[in-house]
Order: structure tokens, then C-alpha cells, then sequence
């Protein structure tokens, strides 16, 4: 890999800085996506700033972004409060990846989108014309199935869909100024050119994600299904939180990971659904305009299926 400088700042304003001040510079919390990403040499950073020495302050309602996915998977309070996020967390990768993963790296992460990680093939992320996955001979059985501008990646998060359908609130710094967002703003289509899934400002970190617990956040929760159960990114995802007053659904917010690029919100299951009841029967709407590959398909059906579940899951 290409030679970098290795910064160590003490606090999230000193590496907003070194970010901006440092061309081609890149933030390092665990390291688990961004090592194969500098072996590939699809990242060749000039400075690497690492956040494993920034001194955090958390407080109750508030996580900072290098908690790892087993600080999350075992607080009993999010248990409690946030039954989707504490799920998402402790189906996420292995054992030994969620005791060092953070929450801002899992939030941050690229796509795992082979023709973006391999040299040699055809993607928007890199500056190409076309997307190779959505080629007629392409292997694309684990791409998405709501490709949007002109990308066909599967988002791979388990706790931004979580973390969308519970409301949270995500707090970044920039050298510019910081500024809090709603968990969904932190995503934006994809652009020619640009690596990143997410939507950050050059130099800007996440440094804490705030929740609020709710009548929603306490119905929520996470499925998702995978090939290998051992280890493998979700074929589908699902994170659903609702509001039931006196039987009938105040609100309600369904966001899937493994379909689209970004975090995909199934806006017209909660239109289904809202003032109504729990009603399974609106799952046949979570795969409306999906546009499947050629290897792909199965996933609508899946995706209804685990939309399904998780109805009735709220519905208990």
C-alpha cells in the first residue's frame, strides 16, 4: 500500500482539523474497513488520522462513535428503550469484529460492492460511465434491488437502518462548524466520482449518535437474513418501529439495509399502515418498484417476507 503519515489526535476538533488541513486524508476508528480498502488501493490517503486516542464524553441518550457493536449489543438500557438498535448491533459480523467495530465506523463503512473493491471493472464510485453490476452477464445475486443514481450497491449497515427508523439524531464535526442531522441525512445517492456511501463534508467526523426514547422506539426491531448465519453481510435487512395508540398505528418507520445503495425507507408499507392496524397484508408493498438484476430477484421476495416478520413481530 501506498505510503500515508499516521496522525493521533486527543479530541474530535483536532482531527476535524488535521482532516482539513491534510489533503487526501482519511479518519481511522477500528481500522476493519478502511485496512482493506488501503490494501486494495482503492484508498490512498496521504495521512491516516486515527480517533482511538480521542478523548469522548458520553452521557445517557447519547453514544459516542467509537462505541464498539458490543458496547451497543449489551447495554441493557438500549435493550430497553431501543430494542431494534440493540438487535442490529448483536447480529452484526462476528464476535471478535463488534468487540473493536465502532459505531461511526459501521455508520461510515464502504461498499462491499465487488466491482468497487476489485481493480480493473467498470463503477460510478470510481469515475466510470456505468455501473459493471448492472451489465446482463453480471454477477450482481448479493447487489441491490432499487439501484439509484446509476449504482446498483447493497448498503451493508446494520445500524443505520436502526438507527433511521428510531429517529436518531447524529452530531459531526467539521473545522467549519458542527452540526447535528438527522441519522437519515447522513446518506445521499450515489455521485460519480465519490467513494463514500455517506454524505459528509470533506474533514468532517461523527462523533455521537443521540436518541430519545419513545412509545416508538420501545415497539422496534431488526431482522435480517443472510446465506451463512456464521458470517456473512444481511441479504436483506429490516428495522421497524411503531406507535400504537388504542389499536390503530400513530406512526410507524420501516428502513431496510441490502436492497439500495443507501439505507432504503419502504414508504409506501407505512402509508399502508399508518391509521390502521398492524396489518401483515401491507408487506406485499415493500418490493413496489424494485427493479431486480438479472441474478437478483429472490430478494424482492425476501424482502416481503421479512417485512412480513416484522409486522407481526410490532404487532406482539
Amino acid at each position: 500500500m501506498k505510503n500515508f503519515a499516521y496522525l493521533q489526535p486527543t479530541s474530535f476538533a483536532e482531527a476535524a482539523k488535521a482532516l482539513g488541513e491534510t489533503s487526501g486524508s482519511v479518519a481511522k476508528g477500528a481500522g476493519t474497513d478502511l485496512m482493506d480498502l488501503l490494501k486494495s488501493r482503492i484508498v490512498e490517503p496521504d495521512a491516516v488520522v486515527s480517533l482511538l486516542g480521542v478523548n469522548a464524553i458520553e452521557k445517557r441518550g447519547e453514544l459516542g462513535a467509537l462505541s464498539t457493536l458490543h458496547d451497543i449489543a449489551t447495554d441493557e438500557w438500549i435493550r430497553m428503550e431501543f430494542p431494534a438498535l440493540h438487535q442490529a448491533a448483536a447480529e452484526a459480523a462476528t464476535p471478535q469484529i463488534r468487540h473493536v467495530g465502532t459505531l461511526g465506523g459501521n455508520l461510515a463503512q464502504t461498499t462491499r460492492c465487488w466491482y468497487f473493491r476489485t481493480p480493473g471493472h467498470d463503477c460510478i464510485k470510481k469515475g466510470a460511465e456505468r455501473c459493471a453490476a448492472m451489465d446482463e452477464h453480471a454477477e450482481n445475486r448479493y447487489h441491490g434491488i432499487f439501484p439509484s443514481g446509476g449504482c446498483a450497491a447493497a448498503h451493508a449497515s446494520n445500524l443505520a437502518p436502526a438507527l433511521i427508523a428510531l429517529k436518531a439524531k447524529v452530531d459531526c464535526v467539521h473545522p467549519d462548524g458542527d452540526r447535528t442531522l438527522d441519522a437519515a441525512l447522513l446518506y445521499d445517492t450515489p455521485k460519480r466520482g465519490r467513494v463514500a456511501d455517506h454524505g459528509l463534508r470533506d474533514g468532517e467526523i461523527i462523533r455521537a449518535v443521540r436518541l430519545e426514547p419513545s412509545a416508538l422506539t420501545r415497539r422496534s426491531v431488526y431482522l435480517e437474513v443472510r446465506e451463512r448465519q456464521s458470517f456473512d453481510f444481511a441479504l436483506v435487512a429490516v428495522a421497524a418501529a411503531a406507535d400504537v395508540r388504542d389499536g390503530k398505528v400513530h406512526e410507524v418507520r420501516i428502513v431496510c439495509s441490502g436492497i439500495a445503495p443507501t439505507p432504503f425507507r419502504l414508504t409506501a408499507v407505512e402509508e399502508k399502515l399508518t391509521g390502521g392496524k398492524l396489518d401483515v397484508a401491507a408487506a406485499s408493498l415493500a418490493s413496489k418498484g424494485a427493479k431486480p438484476l438479472a441474478q437478483n430477484a429472490f430478494k424482492a421476495v425476501i424482502l416481503n417476507r421479512v417485512v412480513a416478520r416484522a409486522i407481526e413481530e410490532l404487532a406482539k
